[in-house]
């Protein structure tokens, strides 16, 4: 399924403070909206609020551009690698890959991999040896699957 995604950079103009405005980035996938604060201040009179970039050719612009830039591709790779990993990519999954606080989602595989693993130190108390090895070509088969025919890693559990 294909999905919509957009990066903007904004300034907050409301908490404007001696000719400085913070930045924030908002991404937006398939409608949904999170914003979250760059921890950087710009210059009000060189800021565009239409194309989200600073205008004025001054080193301070010039430097503020390549970051806003580098932070772009930064989304871009986690939007990606998010896209690669789940089945479907939100906004608040791409910040919280962004800013490091992902959260920790189930995907099929991690449940069953857990699963596993506790079972596997019930061998010979509860689950004969047998059994396990059962579960554990299961999982391998399952992991194959969804490699070669639904081209994925793994898939989110929602």
């Amino acid at each position: 399924m294909k999905s919509t995604f957009r990066i903007l950079f904004l300034a907050r103009w409301e908490l404007e403070k001696n000719d400085k405005v913070p930045l924030c980035a908002r991404i937006t996938i398939d409608g949904e909206r999170v914003k979250f604060s760059l921890k950087s201040e710009v210059t009000a009179k060189i800021w565009d609020p239409k194309s989200g970039r600073a205008t004025v050719q001054t080193k301070e612009a010039l430097q503020l551009n390549r970051y806003l830039d580098s932070i772009k591709g930064q989304m871009i790779m986690h939007y990606h690698s998010l896209s690669e990993a789940n089945e479907v990519v939100t906004a608040s999954m791409m910040r919280g890959a962004f800013l490091g606080t992902n959260i920790k989602s189930n995907t099929l595989l991690t449940v069953f991999e857990e699963f596993n693993d506790r079972q596997e130190k019930l061998i010979g108390i509860d689950l004969a040896q047998s059994t396990f090895n059962k579960y554990d070509l299961t999982y391998r088969r399952l992991k194959e699957f969804l490699k070669v025919k639904m081209r994925k890693s793994d898939i989110l559990l929602c």
